[in-house]
């Protein structure tokens, strides 16, 4: 049930919220007035998981320890007994969401790559230290020398750093793989340090000492993928692994410089698996099976041994008392914290689910469902959640990371990354089960989804290293007759779509996939045909109140007045659908340039013509005819409930805000308060209190007619008010239009 908005004791405006006090915009009510919102809501967090990237192995007490890292906010560094099978300390790594990587030096220090972090965790005094950085976001692929200094690569600018734990110092050889954005894996033989680069995927192999590098490239035989994922020293071999492609495990000999002619293709680590101390055998995942590299040959022999999923990180133990693992078994762990025992010589496999330590993950998707329920998917992806508006309850699914959702019919339809997958949910189902109906080629992020005549239009992101998104039409009920259209805006990526009239209206960003540079220099609108599935034309629209073409438009939206709405930036702006002339533009938000690259704001209309917005980052409630408008919150996501209410995201938290019901009381004394304060004009101000005063007479009476009748000529009377005669437009609107009677 709504919150009515009380006759008498005015409270302030909601204008401080999760994340700190947001400014009072020009054109929003004073802060002495009635709210039309409430306060915020927490919901809760919907979405908790173990997502684990890695691990590193130690002993501690005797014990063999592994340690590992749960993504969350923040990442939850854990040291784990594995023979206990207990947790044995926590530490969150402030500033840190996910970690890709850990590494343990000889003298028993770990160290832990997070979100452009290098921390330390020293077994001896059990604390972590943040170490710093070298100025980047991701800190990847560790690796060590004979002096226990620590290697890494990076992201966005694909640098190679170095800690030297003897001095403290952070060394920073800066970008060394030009126009590149990753280093994601790193192993040192030998006074150079090999760093595998994506997306061109390549290697690069630097002097440690006079920070010299050059560029080694794969052989030509390589389907290339993604990145250099995979990088691990074996005795005077460098073993790459290609993320992607045909996934060729490769081996560079450093005392030849050369590539050797053997390789292995459906590789599935992210490192190789060392053989035992004093052995001259690796290991690999391939397909399912563990094989064992021999070094003198590089012949790989199958070992008997299963195991289904990705190679993170190894280490050999004893586990006493098993009679099916005798000797040393080879350690890993999975991606939900559960930890897998391999035997080679029994060729036995146990997976065991350890109490890792599990942490909120952020929202990375919210929107609406045909119940009337809220759907978010989480990051990174492995599970989602639907909350229960009615219930006030959440339940978690499996489900990779969603960048786009939709609701057609009763079925929620999700757009998952990576590879671009789309996912259906039937909704009136007791068991919450999406499953996969369609994979998008060449593309990995489907952030616009769009239900048209029992179709669903998808734009989306294309694959690292690429230029282009597609336009796909794909109809549930004939998955085969599904149309791709590659690149329908030259080198742009499509991230707004809504139908009016039989046309398919767009807008563009001009990212592509990570590791590629734009060439475009401003984001389009287009429209496209629907009978007869073409483009009709496409431009770069001139936005009043913008003095340049801004990269990314998005959010586009039919409003109650037939016009298409879109946002770039922090400015609002309207296009007549026939003439595809601006008609209507405001910057909400000075000084907004370059905002988003690939995640659509959002906007959302209310059954009052309300306009509810995440432009520029920020909640915003805004009347389309005077723009008038409240800022609410800080988030990237929202929308509209069927309760009129507002939901929305904060990191992992789902958030709620409701919109206030106004009784024709309180409605008539915010129009004199509005009057007093000179923010409405004498003789509009008699006209509406005239018509309030009339229908509470009637409606008193009982004569709700009539009491209808003196309300909607209060509407009328402030719809033809002028701009300058009523400043709070958006309250007094909300006021007047969400009386019940």
């Amino acid at each position: 049930m709504k919150k009515n908005v009380k006759v008498s004791g005015f409270v302030s405006l909601i204008f401080v919220m999760m994340m700190g006090a947001m400014f009072t915009p020009a054109g929003a009510a004073s802060a002495d007035t009635t709210p039309s919102f409430g306060e915020p809501v927490k919901l809760g967090d919907p979405i908790q998981s173990v997502a684990v990237y890695d691990s590193a192995y130690g002993k501690e007490s005797g014990h063999d320890v592994m340690y590992t890292t749960s993504s969350g906010h923040p990442a939850i560094f854990q040291v784990v007994d594995l023979e206990t099978e207990e947790v044995l300390r926590t530490y969150p790594l402030e500033g840190t969401g996910s970690v890709w990587t850990h590494i343990t030096v000889p003298n028993g220090n770990v160290y832990i790559g997070g979100n452009g972090y290098l921390y330390e965790y020293s077994p001896e005094t059990q604390e972590v230290k943040n170490l710093g950085g070298i100025g980047e976001s991701v800190v990847y692929g560790l690796s060590y020398d004979e002096e226990g200094r620590v290697y890494f690569g990076s992201y966005p600018n694909a640098k190679a750093g170095m800690y030297d734990p003897a001095t403290g110092e952070m060394t920073d050889f800066g970008n060394v793989a030009p126009n590149e954005s990753y280093t994601r894996s790193t192993a040192y033989h030998d006074g150079y340090l090999y760093l595998g680069v994506g997306v061109d995927n390549y290697l690069v192999k630097l002097n440690v000492e006079t920070g010299e590098h050059e560029k080694i490239s794969l052989p030509d035989h390589v389907i290339q993928g993604t990145s250099v994922w995979q990088l691990d020293a074996f005795g005077d071999y460098i073993v790459a692994g290609v993320g992607g492609g045909d996934n060729s495990l490769l081996f560079y000999d450093t005392t030849t410089n050369s590539w050797e002619d053997t390789y292995y293709e459906n590789n599935k680590g992210l490192r190789l698996i060392q053989g035992l101390p004093g052995s001259n055998k690796a290991y690999f995942q391939q397909g399912g099976r563990i094989m064992e590299i021999d070094y003198e040959t590089l012949q790989a022999t199958d070992t008997g041994v299963r195991f289904g999923t990705f190679i993170r990180n190894t280490s050999w133990v004893e586990l006493e008392g098993d009679p099916d693992f005798p000797g040393y078994s080879l350690v890993t762990v999975q991606f939900a914290g559960q930890v897998t025992f391999m035997n080679l010589e029994t060729k036995k496999v146990k997976t065991i689910q350890y109490p890792v330590v599990g942490n909120p993950i952020p929202i990375q998707t919210l929107e609406k469902g045909p119940d009337g329920n809220m759907y978010m998917s989480g990051y990174p992806g492995g599970k989602g959640a639907v909350y229960n508006t009615s219930e006030e309850s959440s339940e978690m699914f499996t489900l990779g990371q969603a960048e786009g959702m939709v609701a057609m019919g009763d079925h929620m339809y999700f757009g998952v990354y990576t590879g671009a997958t789309v996912w259906d949910l039937d909704t009136t189902k007791d068991t919450i089960a999406p499953k996969q109906i369609y994979d998008i080629p060449h593309q990995d992020r489907p952030f616009k989804m769009e239900a048209v005549n029992g179709k669903l239009y998808i734009g989306t992101i294309p694959d690292y290293g690429k230029l282009g998104g597609s336009l796909t039409i794909l109809d549930p009920g004939a998955v085969e007759d599904t149309k791709v259209f590659e690149n329908v805006i030259h080198n742009q990526s499509i991230v707004g779509l809504a139908e009016q009239n039989g046309k398919l209206y767009g807008s563009t960003t001009v990212a592509g996939g990570l590791g590629i540079t734009p060439t475009e220099e401003a984001a389009k609108l287009f429209v496209w045909d629907l009978e007869k599935n073409e483009k009709i034309t496409e431009f770069v629209p001139d936005i009043p109140g913008l003095d340049y073409h801004p990269n990314m438009i998005s959010g586009m939206s039919v409003g109650p007045d037939g016009l298409l709405w879109s946002a770039a930036d922090g400015t609002i702006f309207a296009m007549d659908p026939e003439s595809l002339e601006i008609v209507k533009s405001k910057t909400i938000y000075e000084g907004v340039k370059d905002y988003g690259r690939w995640r659509p704001i959002h906007i959302r209309w209310d059954d009052n013509g309300v306009m509810y917005t995440t432009l520029a980052g920020k909640l915003t409630a805004i009347d389309p005819e005077s723009f008038d408008y409240e800022t609410l919150a800080v988030t990237e996501l929202a929308t509209i409930g069927d309760d009129g209410d507002i939901y929305y995201t904060s990191e992992s938290r789902l958030m709620k805000i409701d919109v206030l019901e106004y009784t024709l009381e309180s409605a008539r004394d915010l129009i004199l308060k509005e009057a007093e304060d000179g923010q409405i004009k004498h003789s509009v101000e008699k006209q509406l209190v005239n018509s309030l005063t009339q229908a509470i007479h009637h409606r008193d009476k009982g004569h709700t007619d009539q009491a209808r009748k003196h309300l909607q000529k209060a509407l009328d009377q402030f719809e033809r008010a002028k701009d300058s005669d009523v400043t709070n437009d958006l309250k007094v609107k909300l006021a007047l239009k969400t009386i019940e009677l």
